[in-house]
């Protein structure tokens, strides 16, 4: 596959490319092969592997820089500059949008428990996933009164097939982005568990998903939400 390199790998963390099927891949400068060395703006041919490159392959220089800005001459007495603030390089990637996260959910992570979910990711999810709920359940409804009519007492025969088939196709995608959630703010997949403690763990468990991504790399891969891009995303 074709992409191209948004973020080199480097001490801020993995690197990035941008596949041409419009999906994000991260890799490492050990996937990378004939010892070339990726920047910016490189065009490059590799292997997909889940949400990861191999077998990676440069096909053209970076693109040129701009012309850097002629530094100003230093006058005696000045005060020197300030060095970039820290956490500078911790810009939001654009969100791939809620329908994407959802159908991504249902299809290509249905049972992926490893890596890490942005906040984003995981409302988009859940905003569809609550709307195919209702859209089932009126579909149950209406076929349900046009073949069954009501009992002998009035009362309308609903047969919830279509709501309970799609109850039971969710159970490992909402599992499943819900662990990889927990994991973009550093806790364990077990940590789900608490969801099950009466009354308050539901409670905390939403606490957790609605919290925004921790920048830092952690044991669970790079964050999928900052990593070195300009792109500003609202809610992400």
């Amino acid at each position: 596959m074709r992409g191209e390199v948004l973020k080199s790998d480097n001490l801020d963390g993995a690197g990035l490319i941008l596949g041409e099927d419009g999906q994000r891949y991260q890799f490492t400068q050990l996937q990378v092969r004939n010892d070339a060395v990726l920047h910016a703006g490189q065009t490059v041919d590799f292997i997909s592997m889940g949400e990861e490159a191999r077998d990676i392959y440069a096909l053209g220089a970076a693109a040129a820089p701009a012309h850097p800005a002629a530094t100003p001459p230093a006058y005696a007495g000045a005060q020197p500059a300030m060095p970039a603030a820290a956490y500078a390089t911790a810009v939001p990637l654009k969100s791939d949008g809620l329908w994407t996260y959802f159908t991504r959910a249902l299809t290509k992570n249905f049972a992926q428990f490893h890596g890490r979910a942005r906040r984003a990711e995981y409302w988009g999810y859940v905003l569809f996933a609550t709307i195919f709920y209702v859209a089932a359940l009126l579909v149950d409804v209406m076929l349900s009164l046009a073949f069954y009519g009501t009992d002998e007492y009035g009362d309308p025969i609903i047969l919830p097939i279509l709501f309970i088939v799609f109850v039971l196709y969710n159970i490992l995608p909402s599992l499943s982005i819900t662990i990889r959630r927990l994991h973009d703010r550093d806790l364990s997949g077990w940590m789900y568990l608490i969801s099950f403690i009466p009354y308050i763990g539901g409670l905390i468990l939403l606490v957790f998903m609605i919290l925004d991504s921790k920048p830092e790399t952690n044991k669970h891969g790079p964050s999928p939400k900052y990593m070195g891009a300009t792109t500003a995303d609202t809610f992400a």
